[in-house]
């Protein structure tokens, strides 16, 4: 407070002896200028000199270690798929995780109550559109779809996980081949008024039999007045493609957009090329279905994640999205460091290198690595909320890894010995709806010592 007074004052003189004490003002601003400098002097200190009048000396000692910990991967039982932002369909054979298959259950709503076909309607065609989201893979691979009525209902306020099936009738109406290219453009109309549409996938649903688009044309007029009553009259369609023996893709569709539908073309007495539209959207029930098939997956990987050869994640270890792979991390010797005295945790950084030279097809966007309190049981780690730029997750293609601060975490686990450790939870984010996955180098991989996984650690020991 004086410091501020006293500059005050003498700005507030100075703005006077301006007007009435010229020579005196200039004598004042040298005076100004030299406090200004004191004070900035006096207020700077080298960092590395703070605190260290409180401490004794050579109180302070900073090392630097990489830990030991185990890890392994497990298959993961099965994720919740219901009401997801993209239906997966597609089969993928992947040289070290062997074959996933996709497919999805969707409700399907007029978009509108009470429409009236007209008099003596006839079904001309029943088209499915599904506007492409992304691909994974191959996308000239060629794929084998079939589209299946659904027997069984399914609902929007209940919870559906990637095991789920749905009993369907036996009529395919489709059994067709498909690229899965989402550059895809169709063009139809008539010479005079054509449109063109482009990133989807049109399927007919009548090409083989028009059952289906007959059933939609001959519903009546009660159930065409109700959603409720037609849900229960048709209860959806159900996706599917064959097995691939090599190669293959996953395509993902927007059930939300403007895009995906269902139109019926049909004609009555009065006029021809009539069409009226059904709709997959976020108010109806869907959810996907993920099967995955390890066994013509690589040896190391079948011994690890089917077998149960814990520690071949010593070596290498894994995830995979769409319900496929986890790891287990643990730190059986992190209390160690207590042996050294008090130890503080300046930072601990979990260091995952990607074991292939360049991901397959692409890496996982991102990770998540979370506390294991039981089998059925996690809780975020202490460092999440340190937000994502401190936590980390994201991958690194400069150098092909993921990595993670678990500084907090790891600090825990030294001062509370009572605590009990399960270990960490290594999954793809959102895996539900990323197909990626990764192998990493295992803490004892034999290759370059620098792309081995390891949890670096910076700590002070106070003596």
């Amino acid at each position: 407070m004086r410091t501020t007074s006293f500059m005050t004052r003498l700005l507030e003189r100075n703005s006077f002896l301006i007007r009435k004490k010229k020579p005196l003002f200039f004598v004042n601003i040298f005076l100004l200028f030299a406090c200004l400098s004191f004070f900035n002097l006096s207020c700077s200190k080298y960092p590395t000199k703070i605190g260290a009048a409180l401490m004794p000396n050579n109180s302070l000692s900073m090392h630097f270690r990489q830990t030991e910990f185990t890890v392994y991967s497990q298959v993961i039982d099965t994720t919740r798929t219901s009401l997801l932002p993209v239906s997966f369909l597609g089969s993928i054979k992947d040289p070290v995780f062997g074959i996933t298959n996709a497919g999805f259950y969707s409700k399907i709503l007029p978009i509108s109550v009470s429409h009236r076909f007209g008099v003596n309607p006839v079904a001309d065609s029943l088209i499915l559109q599904l506007h492409y989201s992304t691909v994974y893979g191959d996308t000239n691979a060629t794929l084998h779809l079939h589209v299946y009525e659904m027997k069984d209902d399914i609902y929007f306020d209940s919870i559906y996980y990637s095991n789920k099936t749905v009993a369907v009738y036996p009529t395919d109406y489709a059994d067709m081949t498909f690229h899965p290219n989402k550059n895809n453009f169709y063009i139809f109309g008539s010479d005079s008024l054509k449109d063109t549409v482009r990133d989807v996938l049109r399927v007919n649903l009548s090409n083989i039999n028009m059952a289906l688009a007959t059933k939609l044309l001959k519903a009546d007029t009660t159930i065409l007045d109700s959603n409720l009553l037609f849900m229960d009259y048709f209860r959806g369609l159900y996706l599917k493609t064959d097995v691939v023996s090599s190669g293959g893709a996953l395509a993902s569709f927007i059930p939300t957009s403007s895009k995906t539908i269902l139109t019926l073309y049909y004609h009555n007495d009065s006029h021809d090329s009539l069409q009226y539209a059904y709709v997959l959207n976020g108010s109806m029930a869907k959810f996907n279905h993920y099967q995955h098939d390890y066994s013509d997956a690589a040896p190391a990987f079948t011994n690890q994640v089917i077998n149960g050869d814990t520690t071949l994640g010593q070596k290498a270890f894994y995830v995979q999205g769409l319900a496929g792979v986890k790891s287990i991390i643990k730190f059986p010797h992190i209390r160690d460091l207590n042996k050294l005295g008090k130890v503080g945790i300046n930072e601990a950084k979990l260091i995952l290198p990607g074991a292939e030279a360049t991901p397959y097809l692409s890496a996982p966007p991102k990770l998540s690595l979370i506390q294991i309190v039981n089998d059925s049981t996690y809780v975020t780690l202490p460092d999440e909320h340190e937000g994502a730029d401190y936590f980390g997750g994201v991958y690194n293609s400069s150098d092909n890894s993921y990595s993670f601060r678990i500084t907090h975490y790891i600090e825990s686990l030294i001062k509370d010995s009572t605590q009990v450790d399960k270990g960490l939870l290594l999954y793809i984010n959102s895996g539900a709806i990323y197909p990626e996955r990764f192998v990493f180098n295992g803490p004892q991989f034999t290759g370059d010592s620098t792309r081995r996984a390891r949890l670096d650690i910076l700590y002070t020991i106070v003596k």
